[in-house]
């Protein structure tokens, strides 16, 4: 008898391992905003990662453009739009810097 793995583990384990190295994962968890309004960065993996945060939500198309939009709502661009299309409708968690004007994450 030929045992086979559902096809579903497979795709599971591939969104798990996340992008190879682009820094866009995903994850079930979304976090609170902080006092600023911007997304609570991850403390795990903000402690793997010294440099950058770690911002969790949904890939959405927004126009023309792929954006990540938060828990509360809020859309912050992503300059990687080739890595956000592949994730259009999940929920995700991009490794990166938040642009000083506060409305993109630059992909790490």
């Amino acid at each position: 008898m030929n045992k086979r793995t559902p096809a579903p583990l497979f795709v599971a384990l591939a969104l798990v391992l996340g992008i190879g190295g682009s820094g866009m994962q995903l994850n079930a968890q979304q976090p609170a905003p902080n006092q600023s309004g911007q997304p609570a960065p991850d403390s795990q993996a903000q402690s793997q990662q010294p440099q950058g945060q770690t911002f969790a939500g949904t890939i959405v198309k927004a126009g023309d453009k792929y954006v990540l939009q938060d828990a509360s709502g809020t859309s912050y661009d992503i300059d990687r739009q080739d890595l956000a299309k592949k994730y259009e409708g999940q929920k995700v968690r991009i490794n990166g810097t938040l642009d000083p004007d506060g409305k993109t994450i630059h992909v790490k």
